[in-house]
C-alpha cells in the first residue's frame, strides 16, 4: 500500500515537472527569441542612425519569413510538430532561414553599417554551423539561441545587467531534456558552441 502511494506521488511529481519543462520550452522558444534578439540588434542600429525602412525589411526577412515557412510546414504536414522532433524535418527550415538572414547581412554591408553587418554575420554564421550539424546530429537550437543571447547581451551591455540569462539558459537545457526532445549531450553542445562562437567572433571583429 505504501509503495503504491509513493509510486503515485512520484508520478504526479514527474508530470508536474514535465508541465513546467514544457512551459519553459515554449516561453524561451527560438521562434519567439530570434525576433527579440534581432530587435535588440535593431535597437543598437537605430541608435547609430540606421533608416527605419531598412529595419522593417530586416525584421521581415529575418523573423517573419522563417516563421511563415514554419507555419506552412506545419499546415502541410512537412513538419510534424512545433518542436520538429524528427531531425530530418529541420533542414528545410534551417536552410531557408539562413537564406533569408543573408539578405540582412548583405544589405547592412551595402549601407555601410559595419557594426550591424558584423553582428548579423556572426548570427548568420552560427546558424550555418547549426544547420550543417543538424544534417547528421540533432543539436539543440533552443540551447544555441539562448546561449547566443547570453553571449551577445553580456558582451555589449555588461554581465552585471544580464547575468540572469545564465539561469534562463540552465532552465532551458533542463526543460529540453525533461520533455525528451534532446539529450544532455545535445543541449550542452548547443550551448557551448553558441557561446564560444558568438564571443570569439565578437572579439575578433572588434580587433579588425
Amino acid at each position: 500500500m505504501a509503495k503504491g502511494i509513493q509510486s503515485s506521488e512520484l508520478q504526479k511529481s514527474s508530470e508536474l515537472s514535465r508541465k513546467w519543462a514544457w512551459v519553459v520550452s515554449r516561453v524561451f522558444d527560438p521562434v519567439i527569441e530570434i525576433p527579440l534578439l534581432i530587435a535588440s540588434v535593431i535597437f543598437m542600429a537605430l541608435a547609430n542612425g540606421l533608416r527605419f525602412r531598412f529595419l522593417i525589411f530586416l525584421m521581415f526577412t529575418n523573423a517573419v519569413l522563417p516563421a511563415l515557412y514554419m507555419l506552412w510546414g506545419l499546415a502541410t504536414k512537412r513538419i510534424s510538430d512545433w518542436d520538429m522532433t524528427r531531425r530530418e524535418e529541420r533542414a528545410g527550415l534551417y536552410f531557408f532561414t539562413i537564406f533569408c538572414h543573408l539578405f540582412g547581412v548583405v544589405f547592412a554591408f551595402l549601407l555601410g553599417k559595419v557594426l550591424l553587418a558584423k553582428i548579423l554575420f556572426i548570427f548568420w554564421s552560427l546558424a550555418v554551423v547549426f544547420a550543417l550539424i543538424t544534417v547528421v546530429w540533432k543539436i539543440s537550437v533552443h540551447a544555441g539561441v539562448n546561449a547566443a543571447a547570453l553571449a551577445f547581451f553580456n558582451h555589449y551591455f555588461g554581465w552585471q545587467n544580464y547575468c540572469w540569462l545564465a539561469l534562463v539558459l540552465v532552465a532551458v537545457l533542463w526543460a529540453r531534456v525533461e520533455i525528451k526532445k534532446h539529450t544532455w549531450a545535445q543541449v550542452t553542445a548547443g550551448a557551448v558552441l553558441a557561446v564560444s562562437w558568438v564571443e570569439m567572433l565578437l572579439l575578433f571583429s572588434e580587433s579588425l
